[in-house]
């Protein structure tokens, strides 16, 4: 029941709030507790005083900000891998290569697909790929399959800008290739290589006409930068793995005397201990480890590059069929056949490198100067074996050797021992039983003297000095070896009419010696 004022009758007036009440009790019971309730009350005000404030703050800025554009399709690609390139390889017709220096080619896909995109299967002697217009043109198949394959499908490894507003920064202004995709259908696209980024191995890259650039990776850009001769195959098209099949080597070369090695068929006809000899410019005996060099030499070539078509190059060396040195090599193959390769070696392209034309193509390759210096050394006097004597012993029944003042005997009887396969043999000096251990070792004596250097003259005549008569058991039968005056130190040495080898006199002076010493029963061996 409402109290009313005792004096008027009224209801009091309400009582104002304290600050006390406003602010509430500490102890929180009470009116204390009715003001804890106010309490919340100013915080809520104040909260929906700043709410208000920001709506009208947010409505006036929308009153005042300018008209957003349309909306833009978002871009396909991303900062990390795009993908540039996607098609099938069916639908790829060719790859067209424009290089900064103007050299333009373009690598043809002749491969046929079925309707599923498969390839199909190529027949025998036909190519996948091929450079247009040149259909000699020896293309290394796995690089255009590579070069083709970038029109089918190429990542870039990432994008660097898509609103580049001056190429030149990207060395795209003046690009290193404009590579054009070329599709079925008539449809192509453009590409251009730019520089190489300064903190990258890849380039730049961009479709020509778009602002967007991109990075390539460096395979592709050295693949998409070769020129035309990068891509012909540069691999020998044979190769001799064993130079022991080689049976007969002829180097002819501009300026000198041609030099031909070669085995003998048969060694049981063989006279000289080596199987091998110099057959051109006379038949000698060959010197085995300078023949072998010779022999590794012409099985190691190796062609570095590919320089061209012989008809568009000049001051090759090799025009008109011509060169500076030309190599014949037979080759011992299956079933007793054998196999004939021929290169021809020409002049110097660089200090480093020389032309070399293989086979009868019209290609023309690169060989490292290095790498045919040995062709320098093929004459006769660097390749025949010094020794004029060297007469194997098994051909020998008797041996001569005559001055104008005396002369000696050397002879061997052989006979057949049981159980051995080997006869005995048995010398005699001047007809008289000899020591079979101090035989041997005066033969050896005898074939031992070393000629000194190979004759410039052929045809020396002159007073003979000293001669030495082989009689053989096999053809010829009869071997002359004759050493004539010459001068004070040397004697020429004449075999087979020839005077081959000069020869110092004091070697031959020596083999005297060594002969007349035996017939005194006081010869030492030399050591």
């Amino acid at each position: 029941m409402e109290q009313k004022d005792l004096k008027t009758g009224e209801a009091p007036l309400k009582k104002l709030a304290s600050a006390q009440d406003l602010r509430g009790s500490k102890s929180g019971s009470g009116d204390a507790g009715k003001g804890g309730k106010r309490k919340l009350w100013l915080p809520l005000l104040a909260l929906v005083v700043v709410l208000g404030a920001a709506v009208g703050i947010y409505f006036a800025s929308e009153s005042i900000k300018p008209e957003e554009p349309a909306p833009t399709e978002a871009p396909t690609y991303t900062s990390s891998t795009v993908k540039l390139i996607e098609h099938p390889r069916s639908e790829v017709a060719s790859v067209t290569v424009k290089l900064a220096d103007g050299e333009t080619y373009t690598v043809l896909n002749q491969n046929k697909y079925n309707e599923d995109g498969s390839r199909i299967a190529l027949a025998e002697g036909e190519k996948g790929y091929a450079i247009e217009g040149m259909e000699e043109f020896d293309l290394n198949q796995s690089t255009a399959e590579t070069i083709v394959g970038y029109a089918a499908n190429l990542t870039a490894t990432k994008l660097i800008t898509d609103s580049a507003e001056n190429l030149a920064d990207y060395g795209l202004d003046a690009p290193r290739a404009e590579i054009t995709m070329n599709y079925q259908g008539g449809k192509s696209a453009t590409w251009l290589i730019g520089s190489q980024a300064p903190t990258s191995t890849g380039s730049y890259f961009a479709e020509k006409g778009s602002k967007a650039v991109f990075l390539i990776y460096s395979s592709a850009v050295n693949n998409l930068t070769s020129t035309r001769n990068a891509l012909h195959y540069v691999d020998m098209p044979w190769s001799i793995a064993d130079t022991t099949t080689i049976k007969d080597l002829l180097i002819e070369a501009e300026g000198r005397e041609t030099v031909e090695l070669g085995y003998i068929e048969s060694s049981d006809d063989n006279v000289s201990i080596y199987t091998l000899r110099l057959l051109q410019p006379f038949v000698y005996g060959a010197h085995m480890d300078r023949s072998d060099e010779m022999f590794q030499g012409v099985a190691g070539l190796t062609i570095t590059g590919y320089a061209g078509e012989l008809s568009e190059l000049e001051n090759t060396g090799l025009e008109d069929g011509g060169a500076q040195v030309k190599v014949t090599i037979t080759v011992e193959a299956a079933e007793n056949e054998k196999d004939v390769y021929v290169y021809r070696l020409g002049g110097f392209a660089s200090a480093d490198q020389r032309y070399v034309q293989i086979d009868d193509t019209n290609a023309v390759y690169l060989v490292d100067t290095a790498t045919v210096a040995f062709l320098d050394n093929a004459t006769p006097g660097y390749l025949v074996d010094q020794f004029s004597n060297l007469v194997f012993i098994d051909r020998v029944d008797s041996l001569e050797i005559s001055t104008a003042s005396d002369s000696w005997t050397i002879s061997i009887e052989r006979q057949e021992v049981e159980g051995k396969t080997k006869a005995q043999d048995y010398f005699f000096f001047d007809g008289e039983p000899a020591d079979e251990s101090l035989s041997r070792k005066l033969y050896q004596e005898i074939i031992g003297t070393m000629n000194s250097k190979l004759s410039d003259d052929y045809h020396i005549e002159g007073d003979v000095y000293c001669t030495v008569q082989y009689n053989l058991n096999v053809n010829p039968g009869v071997m002359v070896i004759e050493y004539i005056d010459y001068n004070d130190e040397y004697l020429a040495v004449r075999r087979d009419g020839l005077t081959l080898f000069l020869i110092k006199k004091a070697n031959i002076d020596s083999m005297l010696t060594a002969l007349q010493q035996f017939r005194e029963g006081t010869y030492v061996p030399a050591s």
